[in-house]
Formats: C-alpha cells, sequence, structure tokens
C-alpha cells in the first residue's frame, strides 16, 4: 500500500526529534512553505537517488512501432534504461538506443518494452512511488539526511547518512559475497 510523501516527512521530523515540525506536517492542508517545502525537496531527492542508483522503478508498456522505432515521448513515464523488448509472441527483439528513441531489430508489429524511470516530482499529498522492502522508514532516514545536510548540520547528516546506506543494505542492496572470517592459530 503506497505511503503518502507527508507522511515520510512526518516521520522524518519525527527521527529529528522535531515534535514541531511533525506536528505542522500531519495537519497540513495546502502547499507546504518554510522547512516543511525543504522536507519535501528533500524527499524528492532521496526517492529519485534511490530509484537511479539502487532500486531501478520498472515498467512494461506495449507500442505499436513505426517504422521498426520507438520515440521515448510516447512513453508514459521518462525512461532511463530500456531493460529489454519482445514482439507480441514474447520473443526478445535486438534494440538499439537512440538520443530520442529505440530502433527494433527486426521490425516487429507491436513490441513491450521493460524499461527503468525516473520518478516524477512528488507534492505533498502524492503517493510515494516505493512500497514494500523500500519503507517510509528507510525514505524517512535519507530524508532526515537531506535535511541536515540543507541546515549545514554535517555531524547529524552523517548519522542518518549511515543510517540510511545501512537500510538500503538490509533491504537487499549491495548483495555482498559471504566472508569467511580469518582465523588465528595460538
Amino acid at each position: 500500500m503506497p505511503v503518502k510523501v507527508k507522511e515520510i516527512a512526518a516521520l522524518a521530523a519525527a527521527n529529528l526529534g522535531r515534535e514541531d515540525l511533525q506536528r505542522q506536517a500531519e495537519t497540513l492542508a495546502g502547499k507546504p512553505e518554510g522547512e516543511l517545502a525543504s522536507l519535501l525537496r528533500c524527499y524528492n531527492l532521496v526517492e529519485n537517488e534511490i530509484a537511479l542508483d539502487y532500486y531501478p522503478l520498472k515498467r512494461e508498456e506495449s507500442f505499436l512501432p513505426v517504422s521498426g522505432r520507438i520515440a521515448y515521448t510516447r512513453f508514459s513515464r521518462a525512461p532511463v534504461r530500456i531493460i529489454s523488448a519482445k514482439d507480441r509472441d514474447g520473443k526478445p527483439l535486438s534494440f538499439t538506443v537512440y538520443a530520442d528513441g529505440l530502433e527494433l531489430s527486426p521490425p516487429a508489429a507491436q513490441a513491450a518494452v521493460t524499461y527503468a524511470y525516473a520518478p516524477a516530482e512528488k507534492a505533498w499529498e502524492d503517493d510515494s512511488e516505493f512500497s514494500g522492502i523500500i519503507s517510509a522508514r528507510l525514505l524517512s532516514f535519507g530524508v532526515a539526511c537531506e535535511f541536515c545536510l540543507s541546515r549545514g548540520q554535517f555531524s547529524e547528516a552523517a548519522l542518518w547518512e549511515k543510517r540510511y546506506r545501512d537500510a538500503l543494505r538490509a533491504a537487499g542492496y549491495p548483495r555482498g559475497g559471504l566472508r569467511v572470517r580469518s582465523r588465528r592459530w595460538a
């Protein structure tokens, strides 16, 4: 179930021990201003970072290519990486990525394209793009870190950065290999 951006901002304010800011976030009706606008900006930065660097947001859409090409303007979201293309029978298609779209080889009458996309900038009442493994708690750690950085609170930002990175790692990124500790013989 998607979580609202304002709920994540309120959680970040609570993490920072800012009960005043938390109450404002929970009761605001309308456009945020001041520190709440800063929390919203921080949320958008964190969501974008997670989507582009750690857990890509993926979508599949069907297209009717024109002369074997599909323009990026036809996608419902802004693609950042094309993952795969298949014909209507599910067979993989080769493709070449260009600045304005992609070209299928061989040309197909219909193609299903799977791609990673950048999240749109969110407003205060919008739903987060993430749910499940990327929890509201994880997002709030990143928002708290960015908020502290924007305020020049570098030692607090370092603390929240560590919690944020640890939460990302716990969510499964990056998956490192198993290590065996060295043994000492007496």
